[in-house]
């Protein structure tokens, strides 16, 4: 099985990823309702028994609402989550999941991939990102795909992961003067401003021009709010990326449109 990396959404409505890799088929949360993500899964060729595992990052339902559906397709699937997110996730389910759980920061075999689970700063029980170390094929390269969303702001740890991906989902959600314009309420506004909350398309920026090294091939700027954001300011924000490495592909995933996107 070749490398394929298949974002099929990435928006504060919903986050989905799928990795085929060494033989395996992991999916990065499970965010969309049961018909959506069967769509998505069946858009590919694929069906939801197909799918070896699911990494969860936490438990608010746009990562893992999917999941009650995957699992009445898929009894034998295995959920991977810390321990606080398993328990939250739990108490929704009518069903016991095959959970596979692990500590927040270790690394871990997922058959031929390798995952490392990144602490992240978030509103969430135990929040995590994920870097998947994947094998080549056929005298490819390994690549590592790392997913970093739902960080209100940037650690030593989240800048020590992007700089170590090869393909990076890095969260892009708001402009600043569009959440300030928005008719959210003040403590909404706090909250996703907040050092629990979501990065800014200035934040994202200052991220990546602040790494002195960084490999990535592949950028996507995801999680984007559709009340909040545009693509075009993503575009704008990241010039200067653009500028310090015009080798870089940069993907900005528009959440009004929703398409999804594969990387190989």
């Amino acid at each position: 099985m070749s490398f394929a990396f298949h974002i099929l959404g990435t928006s504060s409505s919903g986050n989905c990823s799928l990795i085929e890799a060494g033989g395996t088929r992991v999916m990065l949360d499970a965010g969309f309702q049961g018909p959506r993500l069967e769509a998505s899964l069946e858009a590919l060729g694929l069906a939801a028994a197909a799918v070896d595992a699911v990494l969860i990052t936490h438990e608010h339902s746009d990562h893992c609402v999917g999941l009650a559906s995957l699992l009445r397709r898929n009894p034998a699937l295995k959920v991977f989550a810390n321990r606080e997110t398993a328990r939250r996730i739990q108490g929704t389910l009518k069903v016991r999941p095959a959970w596979q759980l692990f500590e927040t920061g270790t690394t871990f075999e997922l058959r031929d991939l390798r995952v490392t689970s990144i602490p992240i700063p978030h509103d969430a029980a135990d929040p995590v990102g994920f870097a998947v170390d994947c094998p080549g094929a056929a005298g490819a390269p390994a690549r590592r795909v790392t997913w970093l969303t739902d960080l209100g702001h940037v650690t030593d740890v989240v800048r020590h992961h992007a700089a170590l991906a090869d393909v990076l989902v890095l969260e892009s959600n708001y402009d600043d003067e569009m959440l300030e314009l928005s008719r959210r309420p003040p403590h909404l506004k706090q909250r996703i401003r907040g050092k629990h909350g979501h990065l800014s398309n200035l934040a994202a920026r200052d991220l990546l021009t602040g790494l002195s090294e960084w490999r990535a091939s592949e950028l996507c700027l995801g999680h984007l709010s559709k009340e909040c954001n545009r693509t075009v300011l993503v575009e704008e924000a990241m010039r200067e990326v653009r500028e310090l490495r015009p080798d870089l592909r940069v993907n900005v995933f528009d959440p009004l449109e929703d398409r999804p996107l594969t990387i190989t």
